[in-house]
Formats: C-alpha cells, sequence, structure tokens
C-alpha cells in the first residue's frame, strides 16, 4: 500500500515537472517571437521597428503621461481642500474638577473643559475663492506644458523617421557599391586573362600584363573595402532600430520619382508645421502667463474656511458636543521686500529672451529647408546627367573589350573604358542617393508629419 502511494507521488512529481517545463517552453517562445523580427526588413518595416523601439520615443512618452497628470493635477486648485482629523486626549489632573462637581446645569462644553479625557473629532475646509490670476495662470501653463510636450513628441517622431531613413539609403548605396566593385573586379579580371594570352603570343609586352594585374589588384581591394563598408552601414542601421538581430538583409532600392518642389511653398509649409516652431510659440504662451502668475504674488486673495468639531468625554456616548465655525479670509500682502518686483522683471527678461530665439529659429529653418531644396535640385541635375552616362559608358566598355580582343585597340584604351563605366555608375548611384536623401531632409525640414 505505501509502495503504491509512493509510486502515486512520483508520476504525479514527474507530471508536474513535465507541464512546468512546458509551460517555461512556451513562455520563453512566445518572448522570444514577441521580440524578433524577420529575416528581411524593407523601409516601412524598418520605420515602424524603430518608432516601437527608438528609448528617445519612449521617453517623449512618458514626458506627455507626466504633462498630462500635471495638468490635472493644476485643476485642483480650484477645488476645496478638506482634512480630518481625530485626537484623544489624557489629563494626569483636571484643575477645578471639585468646583464642577456640584454643579448639575453646566454646558456640555464646560463639562469637557474639565474633564480628565477628551475625545475630539474635527472637519476642515479651505476653499480659494479669488486669488488675482495664480489659479487660472497655473492651470494655463499646465495645459501648454502639455502641448509643448506633444509637439516634442512629433519632432522626435520626424526626427527618428529620417535617421532610419538616413541609414536605409545608406545600406542600399553601399550594397550598390558592392555590386558595382565586383562587376568591375570581374571586368578586370577578364581583361586581365586577354592580356596574358596576347602576351604569350608576342602581341603586347610585360608591362601590360603587369599594369592588369595591378588593375586587378586595386578592384579586389576596392571591392573589400566596399563589402566593409556594406557591413557597417548595415550595422549602424541596426543600431537605429535598436534591435538585436544582426542576421537581417535590407530589401530596397534607390528610385528615381520626379516631384516637383517650391522653395516659397517649402518654407511657408516650415514655418507652419515644424514641431519647433510650435514649440517656441507655446513656451512664448508659457512665459506670458508666467509675467502674469509671478506679479500676482503680492496681490490680495480672498479665501473661505470652515470647520466642524464634534468633542466628548466617553467614546461610547452618543450625543457628542458640535460647533462649526465659518470665515471669509481676505489677505492684503503689503510689502514683500520688492521680492515680487524683481521676480516679474526676470521673467519678463526671459520672455523677451524667448521672442529672440524664435527670431532665430525661424531664420535657422529657412536656412534648413533652403538647404535641402538645393540638396534636391543638384542631385536631380546629377541623375540626370549620369542616367545616359552610364549606358554610354558600358557601351564604349565592351566595343573597346571587343576591339582588344581582335587587336584593334591598345590596352591603355581598355583601361580608360572600364575605369569610366566604375566612375559613372558610382556618380549614378551617388547621385540617386543623394536626391532620395535629399527628398527625406525636405519632409523633416517642412515638418511632414509622421504616419
Amino acid at each position: 500500500m505505501i509502495k503504491n502511494d509512493y509510486l502515486d507521488y512520483k508520476t504525479g512529481l514527474h507530471r508536474l515537472k513535465f507541464f512546468i517545463y512546458s509551460l517555461l517552453l512556451v513562455i520563453g517562445y512566445w518572448l522570444l517571437a514577441a521580440t524578433s523580427y524577420s529575416e528581411t526588413l524593407n523601409l516601412e518595416q524598418c520605420i515602424e521597428i524603430a518608432l516601437k523601439e527608438n528609448p528617445k520615443i519612449k521617453i517623449a512618452e512618458q514626458k506627455i503621461i507626466s504633462a498630462k497628470a500635471k495638468k490635472t493635477e493644476a485643476f485642483s486648485g480650484y477645488l476645496p481642500n478638506i482634512s480630518g482629523n481625530f485626537s484623544y486626549l489624557k489629563k494626569s489632573e483636571v484643575e477645578g474638577a471639585d468646583s464642577l462637581a456640584g454643579l448639575t446645569s453646566a454646558s456640555p462644553s464646560f463639562k469637557i473643559s474639565f474633564s480628565d479625557e477628551i475625545y475630539d473629532s474635527k472637519l476642515s475646509l479651505t476653499q480659494p475663492v479669488f486669488m488675482w490670476g495664480k489659479i487660472y495662470h497655473s492651470n494655463k501653463q499646465s495645459k501648454l506644458n502639455y502641448k509643448y510636450y506633444e509637439e516634442d513628441y512629433k519632432k522626435i517622431k520626424q526626427d527618428t523617421i529620417f535617421s532610419v531613413k538616413e541609414a536605409f539609403y545608406k545600406v542600399i548605396l553601399a550594397k550598390q557599391m558592392v555590386s558595382i566593385a565586383k562587376e568591375a573586379f570581374e571586368v578586370n579580371t577578364y581583361h586581365l586573362k586577354s592580356v596574358e594570352k596576347f602576351y604569350q603570343e608576342g602581341k603586347v609586352s610585360s608591362y601590360d600584363v603587369s599594369r592588369a594585374k595591378v588593375l586587378v589588384a586595386n578592384s579586389k581591394t576596392n571591392l573589400i573595402r566596399s563589402e566593409n563598408g556594406f557591413d557597417l552601414a548595415k550595422q549602424s542601421l541596426i543600431n537605429v532600430l535598436n534591435i538585436k538581430n544582426n542576421d537581417i538583409e535590407f530589401l530596397g532600392e534607390l528610385i528615381y520619382m520626379l516631384t516637383e518642389q517650391d522653395l516659397n511653398n517649402l518654407v511657408e509649409k516650415a514655418l507652419n508645421n515644424r514641431p519647433e516652431i510650435k514649440q517656441m510659440l507655446l513656451q512664448k504662451q508659457i512665459s506670458e502667463s508666467l509675467v502674469k502668475l509671478i506679479a500676482a504674488g503680492n496681490k490680495p486673495n480672498i479665501v473661505v474656511i470652515g470647520s466642524a468639531e464634534w468633542q466628548n468625554t466617553e467614546l461610547e456616548k452618543k450625543n457628542w458636543y458640535n460647533t462649526w465655525s465659518a470665515a471669509a479670509v481676505l489677505n492684503i500682502p503689503i510689502f514683500d521686500g520688492l521680492s515680487t518686483y524683481y521676480k516679474t522683471k526676470q521673467a519678463k527678461s526671459n520672455l523677451e529672451q524667448v521672442i529672440l530665439s524664435k527670431e532665430l529659429l525661424e531664420e535657422g529653418i529657412k536656412l534648413e529647408v533652403r538647404s535641402a531644396y538645393f540638396s534636391y535640385k543638384q542631385a536631380k541635375g546629377s541623375i540626370e546627367a549620369n542616367k545616359e552616362n552610364v549606358s554610354a559608358a558600358k557601351e564604349n566598355y565592351f566595343t573597346a573589350q571587343k576591339r582588344f580582343d581582335l587587336g584593334l585597340m591598345s590596352n591603355l584604351e581598355v583601361r580608360d573604358a572600364q575605369l569610366d563605366l566604375t566612375q559613372a555608375e558610382t556618380n549614378y548611384a551617388q547621385a540617386l542617393y543623394d536626391y532620395n536623401l535629399a527628398i527625406a531632409l525636405i519632409e523633416r525640414a517642412i515638418g511632414m508629419e509622421a504616419k
């Protein structure tokens, strides 16, 4: 019997362990699935991840939550302050207690004052009635401060999106540079074989062979450098996304989508939409409200106070002695040592600084928009100039190589054609990168709303 019970106990224990291990595996798999990402990511997916994982955005979200709580807290200044307390007093000696013994019609308050035990319960209320705008401006500042952090959140989102686009475009550019370098290496390797063949036939000199080998070595070095640059660009993007997975392939291409941009329209959009401008306008309103709040520091205020009190000599008694009082208090500050005057002067100076800072910010934003616009125009012109150049350079190289194979063109001319092709492809890829980056710069410069 004991043996069977022991076996049942062992079986149950094994089942419990199996259940716990299974549960841990399921939880671990769920956590891994929740934090891992696909092995291939495009630009839109990268932006989505960055907006979710970026610590700066999380901090900005918490600032909004804090500002919202502060806004609710400030409204409490309009509401009454109610407090209650209960006390018990025990006296070691009661003066006049003997004279009280002969009194039968003494008032409850008189009896309580000569009692050796007193139970006291009190409820107090304080209600601001007129504070010369102190509560109003305190509320106004908290509301403006909440809006300020909302704009700060928008700015951080826009900056994050731009950082992702910039890093993503660098990855795509680096990937194209690897392809160009690989193509150049293969072309030079093929050309070296042709030169070595002609050397064996006595058609070219050893110098031509040596030059062809140098080109292969240089192109190999450039390929290694390009591959390292590609790995570095990928790691930079992974850091921007704030993820741990390094085995990710980024899919996309640098496209040329013709768009027309008007400088004056861009400047106008920037001045209307940039979160920094809106923040500065809010900061100006906050500073104006602060001037009025500080100036009210030496102004009269009215407060209503009231209290109700219950006393008894025994806790169990039902009939407690009750008193109440109410008062309206007018407080008139007479002299505060000029403290309010100088605090107000400081606040007005800070307000003037905000106004001047806003003007500087507007000029800086205008310059930023112009810089992005001219980068866009330059990249656009470079694309149009280099697009046909790549096709021509490819045709020239293949023609030169065929003529060289037929002995109709020198080794030097083939090398020049190959260098022209590599340079044309590099310039075109760089122009595409500059164009896409310029569009991203314009979107950030005009404060385009993050979707």
